[in-house]
Order: structure tokens, then sequence, then C-alpha cells
């Protein structure tokens, strides 16, 4: 979300959030980090309003599964094995992985075998890198793997059999079936990051660091211990466990209340250090004004142009900035709760979430909304960037914006439509031409529907469909909260287990980045089960898709899923905008090309002049 994020995760983390470009508010610290910046020291970039980092433990829980606190926080600090992401291409990266490209085999018995050396790499307190820090991730995931936003039941860590640590560099997953090497790599092996044992394998702050992890009841108390650190935001930059880092940067200065975040170079950083920056800093603003007067100020490196101010892209030219598109590898949809107990069983009628769909006018919100910086969404994989995940029929929209065929959806399916008030259920009953299983005579079509707050954008888009979706007596009570808020009320509970969730329909304004899960199989979105199958869709025909694009080589059985996903509507799919126009100081080099699954890589970054 943000994402994924899960998503990234949402998504969403590897989870997709609101859109950068629809930001914030100015603060003195923007002026001292650009004064800075000038020296050759320090680089800040600006955050979203209300899409703040508040999460720092590599085990991100689902209600702060998102870019945020994954992709452009986390990563600054904890590198994961694999680095998927080359000069703006989806695609790994040896020099900022940890780990070798897996050497795939399959045994005896048909299990397929991972094998992964590990490069020469050190935490900040010189300790090595070692297959020991990869074993207590995964033993801290496995005891408490439901706790974990990127979760989704039959997928990592069930599918391990066994991992066996030869050595501090090698180790050996073999798996309990054969499975898509694709898969295994991009999504599955791609969510490891080690941790330090070294420093964190203890239950309690004055505690002694052990091995605790190597029982699962033990490995439950380090999680909760960790958990607990991670929880106290006020801490961040004080707290001891957060400075033993393998990444390029350590947190230093972290204020709660705001989310500002400042980050001092790891001297010890293993990998490459291209740059001249010694000091990155994020900064929180509250309004896409606020930024944009920050950006005329010259108050940030590294900002974002909002869409009603693309007439001052002249301006901003002319005084020292340029401007990039940061597309995404990922797709845009609200969600919908399935297991509502009013407007549940509405929800999983398929013709009405075609209805709905047929209500998004996605052309319009291109052009008139976003002035061309979005794409299109027609299902589960991103068809922009191009790339050769996405199948031949993904390509076109299968419910095209109509007002007449929403209308003749619900009319042939029992409901009387009353347009500009509220259609209700006529002719109850599950059979053909009924209202469906569950629906009362006489209900109404009523939603109450939240979205992020602090985007013109995503408040003129959902205007305009409760504008559309009016004319079908499609009735939505639309709300605003800022996106952590978003995220904590869609993610709270988890709707596929608790069936009195009382939110309808949720918008967090990004959907989801594929950055921990770059092969879009889907198993984290909508998979029976799944910690970010928010809305709790079930189908046994996409779980079996699923698994098939799981086991199966090529591209065939991912084709299959994305196809039948792209009809069934499991979310209602809408305009993927640009996750920010990029404006970056003329002076900082190494910024674009831009990572199209959201990551942040200031150590390359470079001041002149």
């Amino acid at each position: 979300m943000n994402g994924h994020r899960k998503s990234q995760a949402a998504r969403i983390a590897g989870v997709v959030g609101l859109a950068a470009a629809l930001a914030a508010l100015s603060s003195p610290a923007a002026a001292q980090g650009a004064r800075a910046a000038a020296a050759g020291h320090t680089a800040t970039l600006a955050l979203a309003p209300g899409i703040t980092p508040n999460y720092i433990f590599p085990l991100v829980p689902g209600s702060n599964f998102s870019t945020a606190n994954v992709e452009q926080f986390e990563y600054l600090s904890y590198r994961p094995l694999f680095w998927f992401g080359q000069n703006g291409v989806l695609r790994y990266n040896p020099t900022l992985s940890l780990g070798s490209l897996p050497h795939f085999t399959t045994n005896a018995a048909g299990d397929t075998v991972a094998t992964i050396t590990l490069g020469h790499w050190r935490w900040s307190d010189g300790s090595p890198v070692t297959t020991r820090d990869v074993q207590f991730w995964i033993n801290l995931l496995s005891a408490n793997k439901t706790d974990y936003g990127s979760y989704v039941p039959g997928a990592w860590p069930d599918i391990i059999k066994s991992v066996h640590y030869a050595n501090a560099s090698t180790f050996t997953v073999t798996f309990n079936r054969s499975y898509n090497t694709d898969w295994l790599f991009y999504d599955e092996l791609s969510q490891i990051i080690p941790i330090p044992q070294q420093a964190w394998d203890k239950t309690c702050t004055g505690c002694t660091v052990g091995n605790s992890d190597l029982t699962h009841a033990g490995a439950v108390k380090v999680y909760t211990y960790l958990n607990g650190q991670a929880k106290d935001l006020a801490t961040y930059g004080s707290n001891p466990l957060w400075k033993v880092v393998d990444g390029a940067w350590a947190l230093s200065s972290y204020v709660p209340s705001t989310g500002y975040s400042a980050f001092s170079l790891n001297r010890g950083y293993s990998g490459p250090m291209t740059g001249s920056i010694t000091r990155f800093v994020e900064l929180p603003y509250t309004s896409s004004a606020a930024e944009f007067n920050s950006l005329r100020a010259g108050g940030v490196d590294v900002g974002y142009l909002p869409f009603e101010d693309l007439s001052q892209r002249g301006y901003l030219a002319a005084h020292g900035y340029a401007l990039a598109d940061w597309q995404t590898f990922g797709i845009n949809y609200f969600t919908l709760n399935y297991n509502n107990p009013t407007d549940g069983p509405i929800v999983k009628q398929l013709y009405f979430r075609q209805a709905l769909e047929s209500l998004i006018n996605q052309p319009a919100y291109i052009k008139d909304i976003f002035r061309g910086h979005a794409v299109p969404t027609y299902g589960p994989v991103p068809i922009k960037p191009a790339n050769a995940f996405a199948s031949p029929q993904e390509q076109d929209n299968p419910y095209p914006f109509s007002v007449a065929r929403a209308q003749s959806l619900l009319s042939a399916n029992g409901w009387t439509v009353h347009a500009g008030g509220t259609s209700t259920c006529a002719r109850p009953g599950a059979g053909p031409g009924q209202c469906g299983a569950g629906i009362a005579a006489g209900q109404g079509l009523t939603f109450t529907f939240q979205y992020a707050s602090g985007s013109v954008q995503l408040a003129q888009e959902m205007e305009a469909l409760r504008s559309s979706a009016s004319e079908v007596g499609i009735q939505l009570a639309l709300s605003s909260a800022p996106f952590d808020t978003i995220i904590a009320t869609a993610f709270g509970c988890n709707t596929a287990k608790h069936s009195g969730c009382q939110w309808q329909i949720e918008n967090w304004g990004g959907g989801w980045l594929f950055g921990v899960d770059p092969y879009p199989s889907g198993e984290q979105l909508f998979k029976t089960g799944a910690v970010s199958n928010n809305g709790g869709y079930s189908s046994a025909v996409n779980d079996a898709n699923v698994v098939a694009s799981q086991t199966q080589p090529g591209l065939v059985r991912l084709w299959t899923y994305e196809n039948y996903l792209a009809r069934q509507l499991p979310v209602i799919f809408t305009a993927n905008q640009v996750y920010q126009i990029t404006m970056v100081r003329r002076t900082l080099h190494g910024v674009v090309p831009q990572d199209p699954i959201l990551k942040l890589t200031p150590e390359s970054w470079t001041v002149s002049g």
C-alpha cells in the first residue's frame, strides 16, 4: 500500500500509498536542509501529506505495511537479501543485493531447492552479516507469521520444508514441492531481510543477547519485545537497537508527531557509495499548497509538483528544478468489505461489482484530473510500465465507463433503479433475476465510503464517482481521513475472520505496489485468507489459479489468473496516477532514473555547484 508494501504492500507493502504528488506543509527544517544541501552534505526529500513512516522493525504488521514504512524507510537502514531495481528498470541488482542469484535444483523427492551465498557485508557495529542473521529473521517470521503484513497461508514461510545453514555465508532452502522458480525468487525469497542477531536476539531492554529465537516460544518473546520497541516512536532517534544497520543510513532523529526523519550516513556501509550526501532528511508536509510554496522558495531538494500547480512547471524550471514522472510497477483500486454484516451480501454479487466498475471513468480521470500523468488499471497486473507479466487480454478494459450498463445490470438483477435517489431490492432471492442471497426486500444501495485526505485529485475522483453512482441510485456517503487512519481501519480487523467489521468501502489512494513481491502472482492480495486481502474476497477458482501461477513455469498460468480477476473484480480498479511528478534540484544528481518500486538510494546522490 502506498503501500507494500506490502504492499509494497500494502504492500501493501509491499502496500502503495497516496501519490506523493499531492503533498504537503513547509517547515523551518526545509530551508535549513536546502542550505546544507548546497554545501554537499544534506539532501531533503518531501513526504506526502498524511503519509509518514511510523514503523521501523523489518517484520511489518499489516496495519503498517506501506511504502512509507518499507521501501522508503526501513530499506534505507536494513537491506533486503535481494534488491530489485537498476537504472529505473525492474530487475535483479547484484551490486545492491546481500545475496547471490539463487541456484535452483530439484531433489529426489521432486522438491525445489534454492542455494544462496551471502556477499561480504557488515553491520555498522563491525559484525559480519551472516546466515545466522538470515536464520534469525526466518525464525521470528515463522513463529509470528500471522502478524506479518505480507503473510499468505500456504505461501512463505509455510512452503519451507527445511533450511540448512551450511556455514556463515551459504544456506539452502528446501521447499515442500516443485515451484515456479521465478515466483520463488521474486516473491518469496525476496522477502528475506537479514537482521542483526548479535544485537537484537533478546526479550527485554536489559536482557543479555542470546539465542532465544531458536525455540518457538523464545522467538515469540523476542518478536514481542522488538515489536514493542518499534511501536515506541518517541525513541526512534535514540534507541540503540535501530543504530545497528547494514544499509547506507542510520536514523538519527525522528519526530513522532510529524514523521520528520533524519538519517546519518553509515560510514561502515559495505555497498557502493558513489554520492556526496552525508545526511538525508525526509520532510513532512500537511498540504500540497505548503509543499509547493517550499518548492518555490527552494526549500527542498527532491519534491513534487502538485497536479493543481502544473501550470507552474516553467517557473520551477527557471528556478533550478527539473521534472520527472515517477511511474511505479503497481495497480490502483479501492476495496470492498465482503463480510460487512449489512452490505457484504451486495458486495458479493458480481453484477454489483460490474456495475460499480462501469461507473469508473478512467479516461476522464486521466485526462481531466491527472492531466495525463496516470495510466489505466484494468486488472491485477500493471499494464504500465510495459512488462511481460501483463497478458494481452488485460490491455483492454472489460468494463468501460457506461452509466447505462450499470443501470441495466442492476435492473436485470432485481433492483428498482431510482436515478438521483436510492435504488432498492424489489426481487429478493438467490435465483436468476433476483438480488442475491442475504439481500432483503427493500434494502437500499447505500454505502459509507472513506478515502485518504490530503489529495485534491483523489477527492475529485471520489466526487466524480459519487455523481455517476447517484445516476443509478447508488448512494456513496463520502468522508476523508489521513492515510494512516484509512490503513488502520481497512486492515485493523481481518474481515476473513471477523464478520463484525463495520467499514464498507475504503480507499487509501494508491492500491498496491509490487515492491517486496515484484512477481505479480497475487497471493498476497487476493488469495483467501491473505493478510493484505483486507476485504475478505474469496474464490476457489482464483485460489487454484494463484497456486498454478506459483507452481507451473512460464507465464500462461499467471495470465489465466489475471484474466479471471480482471472480470471477477475482487476490488474496483481505477486509474493509477504516477507516484509523483518529481521535482529535483538541478545541482542534485543521481535521483533519476527513479526506482519503479519506489526505493531510495541517496547514497548515490551527488551535489554539484
